[in-house]
């Protein structure tokens, strides 16, 4: 069951997602310094929803990492720095450093001897960005990786910015539950036209583009659920 809500994450997720049952937060909050509190959220939201043995993923850049990993760490025991290195790179200032990657912060419940079922590579490299959908949009290709190697066909997957519906799409072909939250109501139907047109689990193993068909987007509803 794929699950698709608009609305602030901070104030619906209690209403919808139960205590302890998420195998895995997948998820990709904004990195600029003002939305820093969200990762902050974020931790103390996943220390309540994740099963004992479930985990949490977080995108992030270089520049602020130490913060984000300083606030995710209060909640949550650091598991492992997963390195994406795309094709371009972008220059950080103020610090003079010519950046080619960015992290997924992995994190799992304080205590637990929690782990993904096969080994899984530390760095992920990948000349795609799918930025069809969202300035800030995120490659399927490397959430589907590690949505494959830390759960199993029926588990339980959530992202609470959902965006433009990239781990949506990723959960449907690899036929696992998903609920998805994204506040801005315009990114929502993007997201949810996307996930009209995505493939389901038994077309797994194909990679298609997956562009909403026009005037599509403007079809959307504050909910969505898809069997």
């Amino acid at each position: 069951m794929i699950q698709l809500y608009q609305g602030d994450s901070r104030e619906i997720a209690k209403d919808l997602i139960a205590p302890g049952s998420v195998d895995l937060i997948f998820t990709d909050p904004p990195y600029a310094k003002k939305y820093h509190y969200l990762y902050q959220w974020l931790g103390q939201e996943a220390e309540r929803a994740l099963k004992p043995d479930g985990f949490l993923f977080a995108y992030t850049g270089p520049y602020w990492k130490h913060e984000i990993m300083t606030m995710l760490g209060r909640y949550l025991d650091y598991f492992y720095d997963f390195v994406l290195v795309h094709g371009d790179t972008s220059i950080l200032w103020q610090r003079k450093i010519v950046s080619g990657y960015k992290s997924i912060l992995c994190y799992k419940q304080k205590g637990r001897k929690s782990k993904p079922y096969m080994n899984v590579l530390g760095k992920f490299s990948s000349s795609e960005q799918d930025k069809r959908f969202h300035s800030w949009g995120q490659s399927a290709f490397e959430a589907r990786y590690y949505i494959d190697c830390f759960t199993k066909e029926g588990d339980l997957v959530v992202d609470y910015f959902l965006g433009s519906g990239t781990t949506a799409e990723v959960c449907k072909r690899l036929n696992r539950n998903f609920i998805g939250i994204e506040n801005d109501a315009e990114t929502f139907k993007i997201a949810q036209a996307r996930l009209t047109g995505a493939l389901g689990p038994r077309e797994k193993g194909r990679q298609i583009e997956l562009l909403p068909e026009e005037g599509e987007i403007s079809k959307g509803r504050s909910h969505q659920g898809v069997g």
